[in-house]
């Protein structure tokens, strides 16, 4: 953080909590979020930080945030809309298992939502302001991302590769060539984003919220963070076939270096086109039921067998096994 920043929270914002609100210091977990905590704040920047509260003492306590947005009114040396110090129950901390994790339960990754790795991005590199139990330290113990099974991480690049070559590549081709420019600006972002997060993926890191991506992709380790100048040349590019040769450029690298480190070998990178595209649903559909079920190649065996002893063509397998006609 920066002097600016230190300086408002130890002279302004908690000398008032501490004045007002003495009596709950001691149950506060109080992170500071956003530019503001990464120390990357600018003229643009509102300030964000987060207060959480043992669930019974948070719902006795709602004056505290009144009095926090007043005291934000007041004194916030940032842009004021979108600033906040919100105050929320402990049983909302990291998608609602927090609390919990803290008090010893198993954590259920699989119910973390892949897109809110932003909050564990969060935890993670926050700075915590104050925190007296001890509670976001442990959080952080207990979520490093070594501690993500293998297979979700897994399930996770899948899922982004699917983004970038379905909802991505894609549908940009097909505007294009349709000529409709203004649609197809859509699926671009959507591509731009699901490229920044497979390269945290692949390095085994979280991601941070959408617009602290590229801050964040840049000091990730390389061979990654390396891709700095495509991504460079891709936002100054005004030419659609230039942005998805500089697209299929990264994806490439990125390839390249899964496969080199044998990090998803359920899909077939050879059978995935990022132009034509007349595999790779199926691609995905079978690299999906394989991590789900590593026997599941196999029953599709028994059930390509079954179809053809019906009379019918192999292409009917899928939707035989659907309507259960085995």
């Amino acid at each position: 953080m920066t002097e600016k920043s230190i300086n408002y929270f130890n002279k302004i914002i908690m000398p008032f909590i501490n004045e007002h609100h003495a009596d709950i210091m001691d149950d506060m977990s109080f992170t500071i979020e956003g530019s503001v905590g990464l120390g990357i704040d600018d003229e643009y920047s509102d300030v964000e930080a987060a207060i959480y509260l043992p669930d019974n003492v948070w719902k006795e306590n709602g004056i505290l945030q009144i009095n926090l947005d007043k005291l934000i009114l007041k004194t916030n040396l940032w842009q004021q809309g979108g600033s906040g110090i919100q105050v929320y129950p402990l049983s909302w901390l990291l998608d609602r298992q927090g609390e919990n994790i803290l008090k010893g339960n198993e954590i259920e990754w699989e119910k973390i939502q892949f897109d809110s790795l932003f909050g564990l991005f969060n935890l993670h590199n926050d700075p915590i302001w104050h925190d007296p139990q001890n509670r976001l330290s442990k959080l952080r113990d207990l979520t490093t991302p070594d501690k993500i099974p293998e297979v979700l991480w897994k399930k996770m690049l899948l899922e982004k590769l699917s983004d970038f070559v379905t909802n991505g590549m894609h549908e940009i081709n097909r505007c294009v060539h349709r000529k409709n420019y203004v649609d197809a600006l859509i699926p671009l972002g959507e591509a731009v984003k699901a490229l920044l997060e497979i390269g945290f993926i692949i390095c085994r890191r979280y991601y941070p919220y959408r617009k602290h991506l590229s801050w964040a992709f840049n000091r990730l380790p390389s061979p990654v963070s390396n891709l700095e100048n495509s991504f460079d040349l891709l936002s100054i590019s005004n030419n659609w076939q230039e942005r998805m040769r500089i697209m299929e450029t990264i994806y490439n690298s990125y390839k390249a270096y899964i496969i080199s480190t044998n990090q998803l070998p359920e899909l077939d990178f050879n059978r995935v086109n990022l132009i034509e595209m007349p595999l790779h649903d199926n691609e995905f559909y079978i690299a999906k039921n394989v991590l789900n079920n590593p026997n599941w190649k196999d029953e599709q065996v028994v059930i390509m067998e079954k179809t053809l002893k019906l009379g019918l063509e192999p292409e009917a397998a899928r939707w035989v096994s659907w309507w259960e006609m085995v």
